[in-house]
């Protein structure tokens, strides 16, 4: 055999000795004799030669944050506080610091120091039992990575067991790492891996939690503290624990730092003459701690992950892939808006009042959400003398099959209308709409029955008695109007536009309503005058959809998503999609301009007045929206929108919403005006489309002559009727105070803008 087999051979030796004589040492140095009892040459070089010559390394879990629009923080997510910070932001006197507490040759060794083994080893021996560790910062972070790569108890405790097989696997892993990497690399691996107590998870964090500030910032003093951390967070920990066993250890990592010339005696001597000077930052880590401003919001996108395919298998899954994802969150939510809208339902009712009022606003054609806000504060405190507010985590704006809504009353007639529009009835039908009306609809009883169980609605007021149009009867909300034009289409068909537009039905009684429409068109006729439970954030979401011509998209708190790698991620952008034909969306938005005093396409009637004239004239842009009450003004809502924005405001008192009146009805407008009139100042206005001559007229295209039937809205009107409208006007301008009027059906919203007003009760 030749001198180049003779090398070979002397080579692959010296690797077997070297991995026999490592197992061996490294198991004697680890352990007290009694310890290595059966362990043999062959047995340490057989397990360090037949593991992988690479270590795989998983992501390490990092936090997500959750921001507004303006990128200003909500809150964070993490099942570790993790920031992880690139060695060339961490000053040289933390990588000395780390250096000198955990591993003075690092970097003289090649990932297993044979000096340190030799003397862990004579150490150990000499005192029976483990004094001294001979792991390098190396194979500590294998150590640390091998720990998170286990998926089953097995594996981790494989990783973290104290035997000679991890020793040894820890050694051959580390060396395979110093050939992977370079020094700089591995210790930007591990200072980002190493726990420092207290939810400190890399230097990034740990930095911020004992001294708010980042590790750029760190003195010598700080750095020698987290240095000296690692070897035991619980000991050495200066906030919970033994702040003097901190210092220290701090003063003996400024001692091991002037020992290995990285910093001189005099440097030391000052800094261990210094206290341990914290600031600690709790951080962030939930919805509850988070900015207080904006914990529904957070509450909402929280569960709107956790209900998401796209982000796990299941809930539990979707979470901790949030928690452990390092996801950057931008949210829709405007900083502005979101004041805007606290400080208007701060203004209108009290915290700690037993009613609740609350704004939601979604931007048509994206679904993105701007704001949410309640007159409730967003806590888990317990509230004084057993009451539910001011401190809920209960989410009252966007619900659950636990708290499904509220009663919405009239702002429901527009899904009949949009349901009517569709089927081919332009916005000039013409229905004959008395006081009373006898319907289909049966098994009614008390004052809303009539000719035995027939249900029998009727209006707020009796001059709503005539013919009206649906602009007219939209303008006025008249109630006998709205009934037989659902009669006419059928309750199926308004009840599945309305989920088409974007209502979940939540409530059980109402999912069973919602089933039994399928096939019984008696049932559930009084769905047109807003029996159901409802949502702020669905009503918005419904009405958003008419104001985007009939593309509704699906509601998001997302402006943008991004993974740990800052790479964007598609499912950021909306999801949309058209329900109902433009033509017809256009047809619901121009009638739904009656109701606040706007001009629509052909002009509304207003010889009853409307219910919210109040609202058109707080902007000078085009706006539509509805009012609605329920029965005794149990709840009362505004759902307004522009083509830019939309919004819906309830009130109610949520543990009892079908048993107390609201004191103030006209607190949803109110609401409704301060919010907008800052979310829509920064907006430029937009218009609406006309209908075309079809939505409004039918297959004619133009309008019937109405000579004969002036009462008919949006047709000429006798000098008579405008000087009768002119009065009723007046007189309604003057009514402020006044109790609603006696003949208010229980069904009707009854609220003829500027009546039926009563004053809030104290503290309300």
């Amino acid at each position: 055999m030749g001198a180049r087999g003779k090398d070979g051979r002397a080579k692959l030796f010296a690797i077997v000795l070297c991995g026999l004589l490592t197992g061996v040492v490294i198991a004697a140095a680890a352990f007290p004799v009694v310890a290595v009892t059966g362990l043999t040459a062959k047995s340490a070089s057989d397990e360090f030669e037949n593991l992988p010559s690479e270590l795989s390394t998983p992501p390490l879990p990092q936090t997500s944050y959750l921001l507004a629009a303006d990128g200003s923080p909500i809150t964070s997510f993490y099942s570790e506080n993790r920031i992880p910070i690139p060695i060339a932001e961490v000053p040289q006197v933390m990588q000395d610091a780390m250096v000198a507490a955990e591993d003075a040759r690092f970097y003289q060794h090649n990932g297993v120091d044979a000096q340190g083994i030799i003397r862990a080893f004579v150490r150990n021996q000499q005192a029976g039992d483990i004094q001294q560790g001979a792991s390098t910062l190396t194979q500590q972070y294998v150590r640390n990575v091998l720990s998170y790569a286990a998926n089953t108890a097995a594996e981790r405790r494989l990783a973290t067991e104290e035997t000679v097989g991890r020793k040894v696997r820890e050694a051959r892993y580390a060396i395979a790492v110093e050939k992977q990497f370079t020094k700089q690399q591995i210790l930007e691996r591990y200072l980002n891996i190493a726990f420092y107590g207290n939810g400190g998870y890399g230097i990034g964090s740990a930095s911020l939690r004992y001294f708010s500030k980042p590790p750029k910032e760190l003195t010598l003093a700080e750095a020698a503290m987290l240095a000296g951390m690692v070897r035991s967070p619980s000991t050495y920990d200066p906030i919970g624990g033994d702040a003097a066993a901190a210092k220290t250890r701090r003063d003996y990592v400024l001692t091991r730092m002037a020992d290995l010339g990285y910093i001189t005696r005099t440097e030391a001597t000052k800094a261990a003459a210094t206290d341990l000077t914290l600031k600690p930052r709790k951080p962030q880590g939930s919805c509850v701690n988070g900015n207080p401003l904006y914990g529904f919001y957070c509450d909402w996108f929280l569960d709107w992950w956790k209900s998401n395919p796209a982000f796990g298998r299941n809930r539990t899954e979707r979470e901790s892939n949030l928690k452990t994802g390092g996801y950057k969150i931008v949210t829709a939510l405007d900083p502005a808006t979101q004041r805007a809208a606290q400080k208007a339902v701060d203004d209108e009712v009290s915290r700690g009042s037993n009613f609740a009022t609350g704004i939601v606003i979604v931007e048509p054609g994206t679904g993105r959400v701007k704001a949410m806000a309640i007159n409730r504060t967003y806590s888990l405190k317990k509230n004084p003398k057993g009451k539910s507010a001011p401190n809920t985590v209960n989410p009252l704006l966007t619900g659950t099959n636990v708290s499904p809504g509220y009663q919405a009353g009239s702002t429901f007639k527009l899904f009949t209308m949009a349901a009517a529009i569709e089927k081919g009835l332009p916005l000039g039908t013409k229905i004959n709409s008395p006081s009373r009306i006898r319907t289909q609809f049966r098994n009614a009883s008390g004052p809303v029955a009539c000719d035995g169980d027939h249900w029998c609605p009727k209006n707020a007021s009796g001059r709503m008695a005539g013919t009206h149009t649906m602009w007219s009867g939209f303008g006025e909300s008249v109630n006998t109007y709205f009934v037989q034009l659902e009669e006419r289409i059928g309750v199926k068909a308004a009840v599945n536009m309305a989920e088409r537009l974007g209502v979940t039905f939540r409530s059980s009684a109402d999912y069973e309503q919602r089933n039994a429409v399928q096939s019984n068109p008696n049932a559930w006729g009084s769905f047109t005058l807003g029996t159901a439970l409802v949502t702020p954030l669905d009503m918005a979401t419904a009405y958003a959809t008419i104001a985007a011509r009939g593309k509704r998209c699906d509601p998001t708190p997302l402006k943008s998503l991004a993974d740990r790698n800052e790479r964007q991620i598609a499912f950021g952008n909306p999801t949309c999609k058209q329900v109902i034909a433009p033509d017809v969306a256009d047809a619901v938005a121009d009638a739904a301009r009656c109701p606040v005093g706007d001009d629509a396409a052909s002009g509304c009637s207003r010889r009853n007045g409307v219910t919210a004239s109040r609202v058109g004239g707080a902007f000078v842009r085009p706006i539509a929206g509805k009012t609605g009450t329920t029965d005794e003004n149990k709840a009362a809502w505004f759902v307004g929108f522009t083509p830019n924005l939309a919004a819906a405001v309830f009130y109610s008192d949520p543990d009892n919403p079908s048993k107390r009146p609201v004191p103030n009805y006209r607190v949803p407008a109110s609401v409704f005006i301060k919010t907008m009139q800052t979310a829509l100042s920064t907006v430029a206005p937009k218009t609406f489309v006309a209908p075309n001559a079809l939505r409004k007229w039918g297959p004619d295209g133009s309008p019937p002559t109405l000579k004969s039937d002036p009462s008919v809205g949006g047709g000429p009107e006798d000098p008579d009727r405008e000087r009768e409208r002119r009065r009723d006007r007046d007189r309604e301008r003057d009514r402020d105070g006044r109790s609603p009027s006696p003949d208010a059906d229980d069904d009707d919203d009854g609220d003829d803008d500027g009546g039926g007003r009563r004053s809030p009760s104290p503290g309300d």
